[in-house]
């Protein structure tokens, strides 16, 4: 009946009654059968669950390991959490994990993730090692381990590594709902610094651009989502799935709506046929908008200048103020940015609304929303009385501290020569402010009062015309210059580009200067692997430095450096490198040191993780599920022409190797079939199985 989607009502209400008549009687794969039914036509009959759990806890031991996904898959799917059942299902499961096929191994551990059970660091390291051994997986598996990871927030860079180079075996196979789930993954966890990451997202541009019309709205809202989080540059992708969502746009839920927008005001990337249609259908819609909606389509609107439709800002303005109550923090200051670019004309009401609930919950406020909303009420032109001073009065607090911090606060010396309470008393109280950034008019102020805007700056244009140089947000870009002089020796660089990196924690450590940790995001979660502030761009050009000048010094044998550098940077700096640069200047006091960098928007906080939330990944999961005959490996060679079938190629995944005759490999890049059979001359292909 549930292979067949018979949903009758009767019939299984009988089959339920009778079912938990003979309970005792249903063998292991019975009781996972008939869950798996009731599951899969999506009833949720709690009694006759309630029944199988408690029967099979006696039965475990005879239980197969394709029973058990059955059983806590049904269960998750329908919501029913059961820990007794789960302890004993994940113990066996442990117990028996060799024994799981791919497709079962992603469908129990995916199940105890959703639903929310705490499987332990022995089942995570246990699956970690299942997972990398086994070769063959199908696409909704590996969305599936993918979904769980992220959900999850285990941040490990080698097996989400490893699902993606999977992932580019059988892109070709892949649905919209399975490249959605794993790019979510990816940027939910934020690992963006592997080059198996970036090939993966190379590779799914191509899928995502020539399919993007088969994308259900949810995979398009997704995809565009994940790729933006990423700052991952992808105008062809984004324009592939803008004109696929103007062609299903009266079929986008509010959230998917707002995902995209979001995301295209993210990436920057601003197409009038899509703006004008989520324009039409939020007009009509704008009731079903959460107060979250609205702020994130605002926002959205005002990073991409869209602000021809006054019908529109003044619809969702009104609609704002009824809902303003319902909004976070974040929220009241995205509002009161996007009016401060759009036009405050068009919110006057609105924007005492703001006011008038940010009165009201002031305590609720963060550091960064009450800067945020400082700042925009000000490039607004709205006075707002009392509640400005206090807003105002709260920033020049916490730049008062920031300088503190950064002058009387700033450990003596540098990381080695400093006590460790010192060390970390100058830690505490950064990360306790609360803050990433000090925005942009705030950090020049800064660095005027630290005396980092000496000497000659960068040209803006001068900067970036720099080789390396990139207005990708998803790499921060710093270009340096200096001429110094220690003893009799100068030293010139004319320019010299760095980009931001992966960096660990122990590398912040590991500095000479005092690296903190700001807490940003999963990647930067306080354990082990999370992302350091050391791989900042900037932290990385000034910390090079000091190795140079360092290096110079022991070879010259004196310490006195003078001259001028200056730093230009793609991003306003964090406040850890901004502690860096102050701890170089006062190590190099006689430096003339000229820290300059570009404005982004005010408004760079990502929205609510709720509002990003993947499809859960499902399986339409049969009893007894096949197993999958192993590919056998191949040697293929291509004729003298470098001609071979194209049917027979899309059926393998292809990466080509251009080596010179006799020097290691030069370029290594996934490629479509049309180049290859064009360009490529005779050679072997190998594939590995």
């Amino acid at each position: 009946m549930a292979k067949m989607q018979c949903r009758d009502d009767e019939i299984f209400q009988r089959i339920s009654l009778r079912a938990q008549e003979i309970v005792q009687d249903l063998d292991p794969q019975g009781l996972a059968i008939v869950a798996w039914s009731f599951a899969t036509v999506g009833r949720k009959d709690e009694v006759l669950l309630q029944r199988i759990a408690e029967e099979a806890r006696s039965k475990l031991d005879s239980f197969g390991v394709q029973n058990i996904s059955n059983l806590v898959w049904a269960n998750a799917t329908l919501g029913l959490r059961a820990d007794a059942l789960h302890a004993d299902l994940l113990r066996h499961s442990l117990a028996r994990l060799d024994d799981f096929t791919t497709q079962e191994l992603a469908i129990v551990n995916w199940a105890f993730t959703k639903l929310a059970y705490p499987v332990g660091d022995d089942w995570k390291a246990a699956l970690r090692q299942r997972v990398l051994r086994l070769k063959e997986y199908a696409p909704s598996e590996l969305s599936m381990i993918a979904w769980a990871l992220a959900t999850r927030g285990d941040y490990d860079p080698d097996l989400l590594a490893y699902i993606a180079r999977r992932s580019m075996e059988l892109m070709r196979s892949f649905t919209g709902q399975n490249l959605a789930t794993i790019i979510w993954a990816i940027a939910t966890i934020s690992y963006k610094d592997d080059p198996s990451i970036d090939e993966f997202l190379r590779m799914a541009l191509g899928a995502i651009i020539a399919r993007a019309g088969e994308f259900q709205p949810l995979n398009i809202a997704l995809i565009s989502w994940g790729l933006a989080k990423l700052s991952f540059k992808a105008e062809a992708a984004f324009e592939a799935m803008c004109d696929a969502a103007v062609q299903q746009i009266d079929y986008f839920a509010p959230q998917n709506l707002v995902q995209l927008l979001w995301a295209c005001g993210t990436a920057g990337y601003k197409h009038e046929s899509f703006l004008r249609a989520a324009a039409r259908v939020a007009k009509r819609t704008i009731e079903q908008f959460s107060s979250q909606h609205q702020s994130n389509f605002l926002w959205a609107c005002a990073r991409l200048n869209f602000k021809e439709d006054v019908e529109l800002l003044r619809v969702v303005a009104t609609a704002a103020q009824r809902k303003m109550h319902e909004g976070s923090p974040q929220h009241l200051s995205n509002i009161a940015w996007a009016a401060s670019q759009l036009g405050p004309q068009h919110f006057q009401e609105c924007l005492v609304a703001v006011l008038n609930e940010t009165s009201r919950r002031i305590k609720e406020f963060d550091p960064p929303s009450i800067m945020m909303l400082s700042d925009s009420l000000y490039e607004a032109n709205f006075g707002g009385g009392e509640i400005m001073q206090v807003l105002r009065g709260q920033v020049q607090r916490m730049g008062n501290e920031l300088y503190e911090i950064f002058t009387t606060g700033l450990p003596r010396g540098t990381r080695g020569l400093c006590g460790h309470q010192e060390l970390t008393e100058y830690q505490r109280r950064l990360r306790n402010l609360g803050l990433t950034t000090f925005g942009y008019e705030h950090t020049t102020s800064l660095f005027q009062q630290l005396q980092l805007c000496e000497g000659q700056p960068w040209q803006v244009a001068e900067a970036m015309a720099m080789p390396g140089w990139t207005t990708n947000a998803r790499r921060t870009t710093v270009a340096r210059r200096y001429s110094l002089r220690l003893g009799s020796r100068s030293l010139e660089d004319p320019g010299t580009i760095f980009t931001s990196a992966f960096a660990s924690a122990q590398e912040d450590a590991q500095a000479d200067f005092i690296v903190v940790w700001l807490g940003q995001g999963k990647a930067d979660s306080p354990s082990i692997g999370r992302a350091g502030r050391s791989g900042d761009a900037e932290c990385r050009a000034i910390l090079a430095t000091h190795e140079m000048l360092k290096k110079v010094k022991e070879e010259e044998g004196f310490s006195d450096v003078s001259g001028t550098l200056a730093f230009h940077t793609s991003g306003v700096p964090c406040l850890s490198c901004v502690g860096v640069a102050t701890q170089f200047k006062r190590h190099y006091p006689k430096v003339s040191f000229c820290f300059t960098f570009m404005n982004r928007p005010l408004s760079e906080r990502e929205e609510s993780m709720t509002e990003a939330s993947a499809v859960v990944p499902n399986v339409a999961l049969a009893p007894k599920t096949p197993r999958r005959t192993r590919a056998r490996s191949v040697r293929v060679s291509f004729d003298d022409q470098g001609k071979l079938g194209t049917r027979w190629l899309w059926r393998m995944s292809v990466t080509v190797y251009i080596s010179k005759r006799g020097s290691e490999r030069i370029h290594e890049d996934p490629i479509v079939i049309p180049w290859l059979e064009n360009s490529l001359r005779p050679c072997a292909v190998k594939s590995t199985g």
